[in-house]
């Protein structure tokens, strides 16, 4: 199991700190899985996220390769959505497709 610690950072994001790195971000579970499996992490491993305020609890958990397939965008509503992730270096430029 990989273990994402996560705790408040500037505005609106949070800094996750991995037993490889650390990094700041809006979205812990599905960049440190993206961030994991750059770094060769085995797809099917689980990860979780945990507050480091000295919660116990698990805030998120998934696979490493499931949770990697993802983004998240705001919606015509400026609602938060879940939509497939493409790295924009690779397409040149171009974001996730709208569904």
């Amino acid at each position: 199991m990989n273990a994402i610690n996560i705790a408040p950072a500037i505005k609106g994001q949070v800094t996750a700190t991995s037993s490889d790195g650390q990094f700041l971000t809006t979205t812990p579970l599905i960049d440190g899985a993206r961030y994991l499996l750059k770094n060769g992490a085995n797809p099917d491993a689980l990860v979780v996220t945990v507050w480091s305020s000295g919660s116990s609890h698990w805030s998120l958990r998934s696979t490493v390769g499931a949770a990697a397939k993802f983004t998240v965008e705001p919606n015509t509503l400026g609602r938060p959505m879940f939509r497939l992730y493409r790295d924009r270096r690779e397409t040149g430029g171009a974001g996730p497709q709208s569904s």
